[in-house]
């Protein structure tokens, strides 16, 4: 008996380090929480189209009917069964409410305050524990302990730091000082992450369920499927396809797997793809659709507020990245497929480029729409409400898809259920850049990482990008991109590396931190589809996106394919880019024309390399190499085809004269 009490309180312990089950709420609380879609969604509408407010007048109006969703929809660990909340979640969702109340009715005295100054109150002392604990909770229940733990760890570090001997004591931090700047100001909790939510992603998202409500996501399948069915390993080019331009309207390597990954890694299972590669292929690709204009992701419009840089700009410079990114994949698919002969898809299964065009031209009208309002200076927000009323105009040009009351109400609710994660990502990102700040940590971490490696601008990238990744193991990717960003692109841009390349950098890893295992959370998502170890996809969807961890290198030290110099340096910075990708995909999966031995294997990929090295030598050398290896692979191909054809003639000649 005693030691099954053990084992059951280790187990809630162990449960209380995991997030909570999302709940299908039935009833009242349903009820409740498609009142506040309702009118979330349409001040959401309102401020990003024509409404004008200040950044702590508005993130108090939002965040706190996303904390009541978050307790109402989320249950406090795995162990808790039914689909009600419990008391505890009803008074911790009153709470949320009742902070959000507070706000409204106290706005212009907060508007008007000047923080520190003017002492704290017993009411707004308890206003202010309140949110902080109800953040940290919320962000446990929908995110799990490891971004938690981190904030925890900060907070530590505030409260106790003064008393750590060395370079790393900072000045004492009065209680009330820290509850001020943390609740009361734009520095904390409603800062800038949580601003950025509120607008910027929120508004995606949106455009994001529109999109797919009205049939977009098939568009994208059938578009995918006359692109590359009939070639050789249609299936999985097709996943390489529609997983990016589904991942580029979502925003979420998870979702993206989650959703198109159900359909595409079955599919390419029953094709004779392994479930380890059908979930590489899925993970890798949805991956990259946080980081594919003219949308990405989160990170993206957090970079634009936080590095001061137009989102337009963003997209401009991101453009030749991403594409080298999906060429990577997409060739390595294309060698493996032919490296293991793997079929294409059946003619009845692909249908016709006109057809497709034809019944689905309408939803390219908003993602044109889209590129060309930002290109011509149109901010983000009212883009995207513009083009999800394109949306909504299109899908009643589709009778099975027509977005009428009941399912405008139904996509208002998968919205909130959407935001909920990232804007506890984004207010416990909120909670962490104020106690960096603070404590001025980031100049001690920026010190520390130079001191480490010894002022190399290598050596400080390769630091950086672990650190991205390990930041990003269990975190959804604006909060690894925020604290990295913190802690490490002010020591990136003191090596003169300008602020564009600086901040993309961190963003390329901060996704791809969504593949990296142990805790590689798209893997572990097209794990449960695949029904494979997720630690074996992730290593998988890592060897497939290859080009992409070298990627951020090349765009520091070669700053031409973000279309950074003159026309001669984007050219040939472009094509050397491109060669060195299709070098690089070839030998990894040891093919081209034929099988590569690990020799060539290994001489490609370093003149693959080569090409991307600064310096006229070490391109004309990369050069070489590749030219050599792939001309020489031809002529093994030739050669093995030849003798083929002599065997088959030969074969020929005996059967005639038998």
């Amino acid at each position: 008996m005693g030691s099954q009490k053990v084992e059951k309180e280790l187990g809630m312990f162990r449960a209380f380090f995991k997030e909570g089950n999302r709940r299908e709420l039935k009833g009242l609380f349903r009820k409740l929480i498609l009142t506040m879609s309702i009118i979330l969604c349409i001040f959401e509408v309102w401020l990003g189209a024509i409404g004008s407010m200040d950044l702590y007048q508005y993130t108090t109006v939002f965040y706190p009917l996303l904390l009541t969703a978050a307790f109402l929809q989320f249950s406090s660990t795995k162990r808790v069964k039914g689909q009600q909340p419990t008391w505890l979640d009803i008074i911790m969702a009153s709470l949320s409410l009742g902070i959000g109340i507070y706000f409204l009715l106290n706005i212009d005295l907060y508007l008007k305050r000047i923080p520190l100054f003017t002492p704290l109150t017993p009411l707004e002392l308890a206003v202010g524990i309140a949110t902080v604990l109800l953040t940290l909770e919320a962000t446990r229940r929908t995110l799990g302990f490891t971004l938690t733990s981190v904030v925890l760890v900060i907070l530590a570090y505030v409260s106790f730091g003064q008393h750590i001997q060395g370079a790393y004591s900072h000045r004492p931090i009065d209680f009330n000082h820290f509850l001020d700047d943390m609740v009361f100001t734009v520095n904390g909790i409603f800062g800038t992450p949580l601003g950025v939510a509120a607008t910027y992603v929120f508004l995606f998202v949106l455009f994001g369920a529109f999109f797919t409500a009205a049939g977009g996501g098939d568009f994208f399948f059938r578009l995918a499927a006359t692109i590359s069915g009939r070639r050789v390993g249609g299936p999985a080019k097709i996943t390489v396809i529609t997983s990016g331009m589904f991942g580029m309207i979502s925003g979420s390597p998870t979702s993206d797997v989650l959703t198109t990954g159900s359909i595409n890694i079955p599919t390419m299972k029953k094709m004779g793809y392994s479930p380890i590669f059908a979930g590489g292929v899925e993970s890798a690709a949805s991956t990259g659709g946080s980081i594919l204009p003219p949308i990405m992701g989160s990170a993206a419009f957090l970079m634009a507020e936080y590095a001061g840089i137009s989102y337009g700009a963003i997209v401009i410079a991101a453009t030749i990245p991403a594409i080298l990114y999906y060429l990577g994949i997409f060739l390595q698919v294309h060698f493996r497929s032919i490296k293991q002969n793997m079929p294409t898809l059946k003619e009845e299964e692909i249908p016709k480029v006109k057809d497709v065009i034809k019944d689905g031209w309408m939803y390219l009208v908003p993602l044109v729409f889209l590129v060309i309002g930002i290109m011509n200076g149109m901010t983000a927000s009212l883009a995207a409400v513009l083009a999800t009323a394109i949306v909504l105009v299109c899908s009643w040009l589709k009778p099975g898809y027509r977005i009428g009351f009941k399912k405008l109400i139904l996509i208002f609710e998968e919205v909130i259920e959407r935001m909920v994660p990232v804007t506890m990502a984004c207010a416990a990102a909120g909670m962490l850049i104020d106690g960096i700040m603070l404590t001025g940590l980031s100049s001690k971490f920026g010190t520390l990482i130079f001191s480490l490696t010894t002022g190399s601008l290598f050596f400080t990238l390769m630091a950086t990008a672990v650190l991205c990744i390990i930041l990003g193991m269990g975190m959804p990717v604006s909060s690894a991109y925020i604290l990295t960003a913190v802690l490490a692109a002010p020591l990136l841009i003191n090596m003169n590396i300008p602020v564009m390349n600086a901040h993309l950098f961190i963003v390329y890893y901060s996704c791809l931190s969504a593949i990296t295992p142990p805790v590689a959370v798209a893997a572990f998502a097209a794990a449960s589809i695949a029904q494979a170890d997720p630690v074996k996809i992730g290593l998988n969807a890592c060897k497939l996106a290859i080009v992409a961890f070298i990627l951020p290198f090349m765009f520091v030290y070669d700053p031409g394919i973000l279309l950074q110099g003159n026309l001669w340096d984007i050219a040939s910075s472009i094509v050397l880019s491109v060669i060195a990708v299709i070098a690089i995909a070839a030998a990894v999966e040891g093919w081209y024309k034929s099988r590569m031995n690990m020799i060539e294997q290994v001489v490609l990929f370093a003149g693959g390399l080569l090409l991307i090295v600064p310096g006229m030598f070490s391109h004309v050398i990369g050069l070489l190499i590749t030219v050599t290896v792939i001309s020489l692979n031809r002529i093994k191909a030739k050669k093995i085809m030849n003798q083929l054809l002599l065997e088959k003639k030969t074969d020929d000649v005996d059967v005639m004269e038998a």
